[in-house]
């Protein structure tokens, strides 16, 4: 992939993306508390960890259950002996997607809480406190891999596939399926959504597609219009960027209108009410993790019988889709690094990233593509993940990984940074 392709916009586009997980108004009740875990027994000094999530506010539909399920893993965890023998206790805040709350809360987990890391983060404004716990020497360990911060920052340690690849991956998976022309909506709401056919076209190009586009409203109560016109310019594949409860409604349009092409997406916009909709069976996923509800990954099934024990609530929930699968990820990648640097009660963040830089081809029994941490660089994962909805299941692929070669990942990463 030449860099010329992956220009500075790519960032915007990716804003663009990670806009489109906005799905409802929630609770605006604070979510701030030390996550009342399991002991499993232990005593002694614990490892602290802490997290911050945009639990409350524009994302509580999607995220609102994302301190469930850290402290499932936690106490999870320390049922199963605790991490080199110590407790695990996290403390949590909620910043409600508000830039100066997020930094306040990470400045209250650092300076008086003590973290030594800050894990399975769920927080959209993590730009706004990014710089201040990089230069307090504390990581951020795995949570959200759509959120920027994971694609830019080397102290944020991604636990699943970023956001670039998988806009890689929603093309290849595209042109794999045979789609010649790709269908883009995106939203007219945000700037940023302008961005994204710029960044698509030369992507698809390389592939050997071309792009329509249609600008739309995502208040729009349908989008038959849209859809005609991509029916008669021959659309066969749709990649929709727009908030995850959209795409129902532009997938029920489209069949109202005779055009049924096959539908693209993120597994970072997805829904759980996709699994109930007929006009989106058949749907192909590109995902920053394994398949959520795959209990024939070790891990998966780990993250599923932990939930089933500690928060059997989240698993009846409408809101238990892939995202909450990331801050489970985020404690398995927190322990993976513990266990390989002997992490105890006293260590700090630097003992922490010691242990990540041990690390090698780490998949945390396949929840992960394999995770690697070089010095110097932001986390990029070379593979991401495919599957399918098909009969009301997300289904993995047989083959369920792809992966790109480091000549691409070093060509987009340096036109990440040169942007």
């Amino acid at each position: 992939m030449k860099k010329r392709l992956l220009r500075a916009g790519l960032i915007a586009a990716v804003l663009a993306l990670l806009a489109g997980l906005l799905a409802a108004c929630g609770s605006d009740d604070s979510k701030d508390s030390k996550l009342d875990v399991e002991s499993g027994g232990l005593t002694g000094d614990p490892i602290r960890i802490g997290t911050l999530c945009s639990c409350t506010g524009p994302l509580a539909a999607s995220l609102g259950q994302s301190l469930d399920v850290l402290k499932a893993w936690a106490s999870t965890t320390n049922e199963a002996g605790g991490i080199n023998g110590h407790p695990v206790e996290v403390i949590a805040y909620d910043d409600g997607q508000n830039p100066a709350t997020g930094l306040a809360k990470a400045k209250q987990l650092v300076e008086k809480d003590k973290v030594m890391a800050i894990v399975g983060t769920m927080s959209l404004v993590s730009d706004q406190w990014a710089s201040y716990v990089s230069e307090k020497g504390i990581p951020v360990v795995g949570g959200q891999p759509v959120d920027t911060s994971f694609f830019t920052d080397p102290n944020f340690y991604a636990s699943g596939s970023t956001l670039p690849l998988l806009l890689l991956g929603e093309v290849t998976v595209a042109a794999k399926s045979g789609a010649k022309e790709l269908g883009l909506m995106y939203c007219s709401e945000t700037p940023v959504c302008a961005q994204l056919p710029a960044i698509v076209k030369p992507l698809a190009a390389q592939a050997g597609m071309t792009v329509v586009e249609a600008k739309v409203s995502q208040s729009a109560p349908k989008y038959l219009a849209e859809c005609q016109s991509f029916k008669d310019k021959g659309v066969d594949a749709m990649f929709n960027a727009v908030n995850s409860d959209v795409v129902p409604r532009i997938a029920e349009s489209c069949e109202q209108a005779g055009f049924k092409p096959i539908q693209i997406a993120s597994s970072a916009t997805t829904q759980k009410s996709w699994t109930t909709d007929e006009n989106l069976d058949g749907s192909l996923i590109v995902a920053t993790n394994a398949v959520y509800t795959d209990e024939t990954v070790p891990g998966v099934k780990g993250f599923l019988d932990g939930l089933e024990k500690h928060a059997p609530k989240v698993l009846e929930s409408p809101q238990f889709s892939f995202p909450l699968i990331y801050p489970w990820a985020g404690g398995e990648l927190f322990k993976a690094a513990a266990e390989a640097g002997g992490i105890s009660p006293t260590s700090t963040g630097a003992d922490v990233v010691k242990g990540l830089r041990l690390l090698e081809d780490e998949t945390l029994d396949g929840i992960a593509p394999p995770l690697n941490f070089p010095e110097g660089q932001p986390s990029f994962p070379l593979c991401y993940f495919t599957a399918k909805l098909t009969e009301g299941e997300f289904r993995s692929d047989a083959e369920p990984t792809t992966c790109i070669d480091q000549a691409t990942a070093t060509a987009m990463l340096t036109a990440l940074q040169q942007g």
